[in-house]
C-alpha cells in the first residue's frame, strides 16, 4: 500500500522540527556550558590579578624609590659598633623599636622573626634583621639588650643605639616621626627593606592589633617583600 503523499510530508515536517529542536537544544547546553568556563576562567583571572596586585601593594609593603638607604654607624646590644653600609651583600629588614616599649613594638619584632623564620635556611641566610632605638631617653646599650632579652630576640638581630642625637639624625634622615615627652615614646611603627646593595626598597607599617589573623597577614607580606629582594 503506498503512503499519501501529505502523510509522508507531516512525517518528514516532524522528523525535520525534532532534528531541528535537537541541534537547538544541544547548542543550548554547550552555549551555557562555554558561559560557565568563561565565567570561570574570567574568575580566575581577576582571583589571579588581585593576588598580584596584592604582592606588589601594602600586603607585601609598600614600594620606595630606590634610593640609597642613608648610612649611620650605632652601637649593638653586644657593645660592638655597626654601620649599616657593612651589611651590604645581605638584604636588611630595618625596624625602629622603643626600648621600653610593651605594646607595638613586640608586635614588630615578632612579625621579624616569624617571616624570617617562615624562609628557607639558604634564604634566611641572606637577612640581617636589624632595629634602630627609636627612644632618646633610654639609650644605653644595657637598655637595648634588656629589651632583646625579655623578647626573645637577643641573637636574632641587631638591635642599635646611640646618643640622642645620633638618633635624631636618623629619624630624620629616613622622615620618621619620633618624639618623646614625659617618657612615653610616640613614633612611626614603620619597617624598611633595604637590598643588598643599600638600596630601599619597600616599607611596611605595624598595625596596632595582636589578632593572630592581622599578625599572619603581616608576616606573609614581610615574607613576600623579603623573597622578592634576595640578593641573587
Amino acid at each position: 500500500m503506498m503512503r499519501h503523499p501529505d502523510s509522508t510530508h507531516t512525517l518528514m515536517r516532524a522528523v525535520f522540527i525534532a532534528t531541528s529542536a535537537l541541534v537547538i537544544i544541544v547548542g543550548l547546553i554547550w552555549g551555557i556550558r562555554f558561559v560557565v568556563i568563561a565565567r570561570s576562567q574570567a574568575l580566575a583571572q581577576a582571583q589571579a590579578q588581585a593576588a598580584s596586585q596584592a604582592a606588589t601593594s601594602g600586603i607585601a609593603g609598600f614600594p620606595m624609590s630606590g634610593n640609597p638607604a642613608p648610612d649611620f654607624t650605632l652601637t649593638d646590644q653586644f657593645g660592638n659598633s655597626v654601620s649599616l653600609s657593612s651589611l651590604r651583600g645581605h638584604e636588611v629588614v630595618m625596624a625602629f623599636i622603643d626600648s621600653q616599649c610593651k605594646t607595638l613594638c613586640p608586635l614588630t619584632s615578632q612579625i621579624m622573626y616569624d617571616a624570617k623564620a617562615r624562609l628557607s635556611t639558604a634564604e634566611a641566610s641572606k637577612v640581617i634583621l636589624l632595629a634602630v632605638n627609636a627612644n632618646t631617653a633610654a639609650t644605653s646599650v644595657n637598655d637595648v639588650q634588656t629589651w632583646s632579652i625579655n623578647h626573645g630576640m637577643l641573637h636574632q638581630w641587631l638591635f642599635l643605639t646611640g646618643s640622642a642625637q645620633q638618633l635624631n639624625v636618623i629619624f630624620h634622615q629616613y622622615n620618621v616621626y619620633d618624639e618623646v615627652t614625659q617618657g612615653t615614646v610616640v613614633h612611626d611603627p614603620i619597617t624598611f627593606l633595604i637590598d643588598a646593595s643599600g638600596h630601599e626598597r619597600l616599607y611596611f607599617e605595624t598595625l596596632a592589633s595582636n589578632k593572630q589573623a592581622d599578625l599572619n597577614d603581616e608576616i606573609i607580606g614581610l615574607v613576600a617583600g623579603m623573597q622578592q629582594w634576595l640578593p641573587s
